[in-house]
């Protein structure tokens, strides 16, 4: 929980509702056995209350309500008849008026205590962890196929108002505009602790991310008008190139190309702060659409197809597309993750150096997703879903004027951060199918010590709490 380790118990969903009436009934219960006692105590405890009437319907009353009832007509009695009204004789009306308030509080607040939700451990045969060793193209493509749909489940969840709520105090972008209101650097942050990972142990586990994204015009290198292409040179690298084709006759929606910094040297991370460097390439050139975009990758120019074209035979075809050559975003990100008050520069010292006994697959699973920034890996999984853009494309063209990098950008930093809490979750949502091999099984092909320490969502269980559930059968008895 937020607040720290729970102990609970899952049972099938249809018990949930079962068990909150028979406790809330346990409660009640519970209140009428020790309203006998309080009732017994409170008349042998005052002489002077033995001799009093109202003393009678006190005891007589079954429950705190009939007292109350009793006690209260008795006291507009005697005031009517002008007589003194005994002092106990209110302390009674007013034990049982909140014996009576306390005995239906109790009912509801145990119904809402018991249940805490709707997760249960995972099952431990279920966790599957592919290798990432390998550096065959069929394997990558096998392994691109198998995260491909966490990946779109992670882009649903991010235009849900839920999600909006759950990551507003922990995600935050800032879009830093120029004098013509085109983005020219964003800046953004989030954060994803224990709790959002659903994990059972290592609960001050937490991961920081703060990066910044400029407005780069420089990447674009040529045009190839014969074979419709812009080039891009990412950061000016000579052997580093990525080109964006032309719309023209295929009619795709915008889509974008993510990229790390090719490091020569592979153990750069090694000591020091994760300081990231990847850069986002649009596919927007000659986009068509029926309205105007100004923003930086959706500026439009006038066009009007030749007679040819398949537009042209269009009763109103588009009068506008996406010009040319579209600047790049080049970004720097870091990620800093902190565990028992100890700060780590990268996933790295977080898996080798922390002391933490984490399950083998785990590690290769989070030194996969963490050694360079998890949206990379969010854009190229998605593919033609990618950008907030592409909602909008329909019968061969879009909206440019709706369509933002700042759009795109949110949409984007959401969807990883929903990734990145469901990293462990995920495992559960993929099988071998591809025939790669589980990482998270051992050499007896059982499965790994503790691979199974988070828990899931499921609307299949009610999750109960052990403290609630033990402690009113206790006093019960």
């Amino acid at each position: 929980t937020k607040s720290g380790f729970e102990y609970s118990l899952a049972v099938p969903s249809k018990w949930g509702p079962v068990l909150t009436a028979v406790y809330s009934v346990m409660v009640t219960l519970l209140f009428a056995l020790c309203w006998e006692i309080v009732s017994i105590a409170k008349s042998v405890s005052n002489d002077e209350i033995l001799r009093g009437m109202s003393l009678v319907g006190f005891w007589n009353a079954r429950e705190p309500l009939a007292a109350t009832r009793f006690i209260f007509g008795y006291l507009i009695r005697l005031r009517r008849e002008g007589c003194n009204t005994p002092k106990w004789t209110k302390t009674l009306l007013l034990l049982a008026f909140v014996w009576f308030l306390g005995t239906y509080a109790a009912g509801i607040w145990v119904a809402a205590a018991l249940i805490s939700g709707k997760v249960a451990p995972a099952n431990p045969s279920k966790v599957y962890v592919p290798p990432f060793s390998g550096a065959d193209p069929a394997d990558i493509m096998r392994l691109e196929a198998l995260r491909a749909p966490a990946t779109l489940r992670s882009l649903g969840s991010a235009e849900a108002p839920s999600s909006q709520q759950t990551i507003t105090n922990r995600f935050k972008l800032d879009a830093h505009l120029s004098s013509g209101d085109s983005p020219q650097f964003f800046t953004y942050n989030y954060t994803v602790t224990a709790h959002d990972m659903g994990l059972q142990k290592w609960y001050d586990l937490k991961q920081v991310v703060g990066g910044r994204c400029d407005v780069n015009s420089s990447w674009f290198s040529n045009n190839s008008p014969l074979e419709d292409l812009d080039v891009y040179r990412p950061w000016g690298l000579e052997n580093s190139t990525i080109t964006v084709a032309y719309d023209g006759e295929r009619k795709t929606a915008p889509s974008a190309t993510a990229l790390s910094f090719p490091y020569l040297d592979r153990n750069f991370l090694t000591g020091q702060v994760a300081n990231h460097r990847y850069g986002i390439i649009v596919h927007s050139s000659h986009r068509a659409s029926y309205t105007v975009g100004t923003d930086p990758w959706y500026k439009t120019e006038p066009f009007k197809a030749s007679e040819n074209n398949t537009d042209a035979r269009i009763i109103s075809p588009p009068g506008n597309r996406v010009m040319g050559g579209r600047p790049a975003l080049s970004c720097t990100q870091t990620d800093l993750w902190s565990y028992n008050g100890r700060q780590f520069n990268n996933i790295y010292e977080l898996t080798d150096e922390a002391n933490i006994k984490l399950p083998t697959g785990w590690v290769k699973q989070l030194q996969f997703d963490f050694s360079s920034p998890r949206i990379v890996d969010m854009i190229n999984s998605a593919g033609p879903s990618s950008l907030v853009s592409s909602s909008t494309f329909a019968s061969g063209a879009f909206d440019a004027r709706s369509a933002t990098i700042e759009k795109d950008m949110t949409r984007l930093l959401t969807a990883t951060w929903i990734s990145t809490a469901y990293t462990f979750r995920n495992m559960l949502m993929v099988s071998d199918q591809q025939s790669l091999g589980n990482e998270a099984l051992d050499d007896t092909r059982a499965p790994q010590r503790g691979v199974d320490l988070f828990v899931v969502s499921t609307p299949k269980v009610a999750t109960l709490r052990l403290s609630v559930l033990v402690t009113i059968p206790v006093l019960l008895v």
